[in-house]
């Protein structure tokens, strides 16, 4: 059998992101059972310098094939006006994965890359992001019509036609959809009227293995006492503001702790991108107590789930919600809202909360229990989450892929 797998996904911003998490991971093992099986692997990436297979590990007695898809997106400035539109074309109405029909099956880890209709497709929908927070992430074409921009009125339409238009393909023409938790099968079947014996659950892992090796951080920049702690983006799907407020008020009752936000977005509070979660910080009275760290390493990220009060994720929608077992793993508590997937990945070892009141009340919960019974539902976390395995994750999608 040869089996496709277009590993884009680690060559663009995903790589950093949940989608070439899981692309790395899941590949990672089935090149391991395709080796021990005996099959092919055919690798369709971008035309670059930077080998997207470097960031795998490839079996030394691993037969594959490597089917280049032209240049980065970013080489769009160097295209003709002719190949753009031909480039558009071929994605929303051709081939959009140049040579799939050598596979006898293809995996494809996200949507925008699209998928091949001449062969068996197995597609992983992670969340429904744009359609869950619509007005957020379509644009208004009527603000430059009105202005009579008609250029830019006609770009926002194309953009938006375009996305719709590919995830719809790509839903349509995928054999079959894994949908990371039940939570993003039921938006595919609502939002989408994908049918739902199209669709079949197959939940993420989380390295059950962490090292707590020492990091050495900028002096300073480490908490001195106890904290609350974020790890993520700052978009406006994370209630941030939510959790300073929440903050403010135990700082305001005594609590002698701290505030600790870890994300590419939380270099510094000015450059936070998102203004109400920006301001909040810097209006905060207490805003010498709340350390922005920035990105940091996965020594120093995993020191800091573990030595923090809780983890709080103040999350209006997640797909899956790797964080919250992360932080199982790592014997932290969590504290997150109710929503979406995480009471599916939260089981009943999360403190599901709705509001900046609900986790004031679950911080000072923590802050007030005994030992004794932190322990115990420490424990019982981690071995939940010890359940969430890549293998198992891995295995099912290469089942799937075998079938």
């Amino acid at each position: 059998m040869k089996i496709g797998i277009d590993i884009r996904a680690l060559q663009t911003g995903h790589k950093f992101r949940g989608i070439g998490e899981v692309a790395k991971q899941v590949t990672n093992r089935i090149l391991e059972r395709a080796s021990a099986d005996g099959h092919k692997v055919l690798f369709y990436e971008y035309d670059h310098d930077k080998d997207p297979k470097d960031l795998l590990i490839i079996p030394k007695d691993l037969t594959f094939q490597v089917i280049k898809q032209g240049p980065m997106p970013e080489a769009d400035a160097t295209r003709t006006r002719r190949d753009k539109i031909y480039h558009n074309l071929s994605y929303l109405y051709g081939s959009p994965v140049k040579g799939s029909g050598e596979s006898d099956v293809f995996l494809q880890y996200d949507y925008a890359f699209g998928v091949p209709k001449n062969t068996k497709t197995i597609l992983v929908k992670h969340d429904l992001i744009p359609y869950v927070f619509w007005d957020k992430f379509f644009e208004s074409a009527w603000v430059p019509f009105k202005n009579k921009a008609l250029r830019t009125t006609l770009r926002t339409l194309f953009a938006n036609y375009k996305y719709k238009r590919i995830l719809a393909r790509s839903l349509r023409d995928a054999g079959l959809i894994v949908s990371v938790s039940e939570s993003t099968k039921r938006d595919l079947q609502k939002l989408l009227s994908v049918p739902e014996k199209k669709v079949q659950v197959v939940h993420l892992g989380v390295d059950t293995k962490p090292s707590r090796t020492d990091t050495t951080a900028a002096p300073g920049r480490l908490p001195s006492k106890p904290y609350l702690l974020f790890v993520g983006a700052g978009d406006e799907r994370r209630r941030v503001d939510d959790l300073v407020s929440a903050y403010n008020n135990l700082k305001a009752e005594g609590h002698d702790i701290q505030l600790v936000l870890v994300g590419e977005n939380f270099k510094r509070p000015e450059s936070i991108p998102n203004k109400v979660t920006r301001d909040a910080v810097l209006k905060s009275s207490y805003k010498n107590d709340i350390l922005t760290l920035g990105y940091v390493d996965d020594a120093l990220k995993q020191r800091l789930f573990h030595e923090s009060l809780a983890f709080v994720y103040p999350t209006r929608y997640e797909g899956f919600g790797i964080p919250v077992l992360e932080a199982f793993l790592l014997e932290t508590p969590v504290i997150t809202y109710k929503n979406s997937s995480l009471t599916e990945v939260g089981g009943d070892h999360a403190l599901y909360v709705k509001d900046w009141q609900g986790i004031k009340t679950a911080a000072e919960r923590l802050l007030s229990e005994p030992l004794t019974s932190r322990k115990k539902r420490i424990e019982a976390a981690k071995r939940y989450a010890e359940a969430f395995t890549w293998d198992k994750t891995s295995e099912s999608i290469y089942t799937i892929l075998s079938e």
